[in-house]
């Protein structure tokens, strides 16, 4: 349904933002909202978007809901303050005097509470938050968690006219399953095939070239009721430049059956041969597109760092002659519902190990250990990237859970960021009842309403530098 969106990262980033960040503020606000309700400070409006103000949707209460122009998440205005900090005497007197119009019959500013009630007003947003990536996290572990299931088999090569090759399959196809039952390992996949005497259906995974989407289908084979001939082998998987492997001409996904003649059964064998003929001429048996080619060549004994011998990456496969066939083994991920406890536990768990990597962030970052990249200041451009990449996952893998996994971070990454002791933010104006409180008085307002200003345009000036580096650089270059 959302396909159209795969490969195009400008209109996912856009409805990424969409979906994740806009949310993520309004719940914000939202909690600031619901806790001056419990503690009963004056809201005069709750705004849906940042101003100028589109239009009223109605009024109840006393509060005026509001629909505004900036699609930025929504805010919440106090008696006696506008966006960042308190107003004056007089301003405030025409607030209480709007307040009463309205039905209010007792008035209390955000300053005229007690400072528990502040704090608890101030850490509303992100406690919100905070409850937000709690419920996340619980949907999708009730839609499923991904666990290892039963074996894939890739199809790495397939000899030409083989029956296999002829009822459809094609190298780079995957099969999960046969007459809808799985298996464990790819003999068991071979014996299927060969030994059945009815026709079977494959389900086989296939990505389709064109638009990189992977599609299901079925093809059907019939067995011959032959003995299994399952046999393992290495398989080339990168060849180094300039080496021994390049200049006798060995290729990506040769695979190799013998050593000097004799058969090779796995990565050790080959290993083990090549290490007892260092600068000895060798003969490697390999087959390729169904044709077996004998290649003589030298392993070093003194090759380039990070290179072996023979100058070769492998890995293990496996093959049928009779099938015309060799593969590889894999493991599926299947998706494991939980219950509504279980989910719960699940989602506090992942929450206690989202903080508990935050928390260790100033350990590493004092060790040096920190990984500058990983550590990156982000901006709404540069979140909403990421967001792009991880909903076409989601879409690619048919798993909302992947997007919703990032949702709950960046909610949780957003109330953690206010809770900052740092001026115009949440935690500055905590600080500031914290040293109240220490005081035994408050900071006048006008100073601390400066305070406030000058923070918010540090702020403003080190996002537009971020944001600079989000679109010079940006982070979903990390991710490909």
């Amino acid at each position: 349904m959302f396909e159209f969106l795969l490969g195009n990262d400008l209109l996912s980033a856009v409805i990424a933002f969409v979906l994740v960040l806009i949310p993520a503020v309004l719940i914000h606000e939202l909690g600031h909202f619901a806790a001056a309700k419990l503690v009963g400070i004056t809201i005069l409006e709750f705004g849906i978007g940042m101003p100028p103000r589109m239009l009223k949707l109605f009024s109840a209460g006393g509060t005026d809901y509001t629909l505004n122009w900036l699609p930025l998440g929504g805010f919440v205005r106090p008696l006696g303050e506008d966006m960042v900090r308190q107003v004056g005497d007089e301003a405030l007197e025409a607030d209480r005097k709007t307040a009463i119009e309205r039905g209010f019959k007792t008035t209390l500013s955000v300053n005229e509470a007690k400072p528990l009630a502040r704090i608890f007003f101030l850490a509303g947003g992100a406690l919100m938050n905070f409850l937000l990536a709690i419920v996340l996290f619980m949907i999708i572990g009730m839609m499923g968690i991904p666990q290892i299931g039963d074996g894939l088999v890739s199809v790495i090569a397939l000899d030409s006219g083989s029956t296999l090759a002829d009822n459809g399959l094609m190298v780079g196809d995957v099969i999960a399953s046969v007459d809808g039952a799985t298996f464990e390992i790819g003999r068991d996949l071979v014996d299927a095939l060969l030994t059945g005497e009815n026709p079977v259906a494959l389900e086989v995974y296939r990505t389709n070239v064109e638009t990189g989407i992977e599609e299901t289908m079925s093809l059907t084979w019939q067995g011959g009721a032959a003995n299994s001939d399952v046999a393992a082998h290495p398989i080339v998987v990168e060849v180094s430049s300039g080496s021994p492997a390049e200049s006798a001409g060995l290729r990506v996904d040769d695979l190799v059956i013998a050593f000097n003649g004799s058969p090779v059964a796995n990565v050790a064998d080959l290993q083990t041969g090549t290490l007892e003929h260092l600068d000895k001429e060798i003969t490697l048996t390999i087959l390729r597109d169904d044709v077996r080619l004998d290649v003589a060549l030298t392993p070093r004994s003194d090759p380039p760092a990070g290179e072996g011998a023979i100058g070769v990456t492998i890995a293990e496969a496996e093959r049928s002659d009779r099938l015309g066939m060799t593969f590889q083994e894999g493991l599926q991920t299947v998706l494991k519902p939980l219950s509504l406890g279980e989910s719960l536990q699940y989602s506090l768990e992942r929450v206690g190990n989202v903080f508990s990597t935050i928390a260790a962030i100033p350990g590493q970052l004092l060790s040096g250990t920190a990984d500058p990249e990983s550590l990156r200041v982000t901006s709404p451009l540069g979140i909403s990237q990421v967001g792009g990449f991880f909903l076409q996952e989601s879409i690619e893998r048919n798993q909302p859970g992947i997007i919703l996994e990032f949702m709950a971070l960046i909610s949780i990454a957003l109330g953690l960021t206010n809770l900052l002791p740092i001026p115009a933010l949440d935690g500055g104006r905590i600080l500031f009842v914290l040293i109240e409180v220490l005081r035994g008085r408050p900071i006048a307002p006008e100073r601390e309403g400066m305070v406030h200003l000058v923070g918010l345009a540090l702020l403003l000036s080190l996002m537009v530098v971020v944001l600079l580096n989000d679109i010079a650089n940006p982070l979903t270059n990390l991710l490909r």
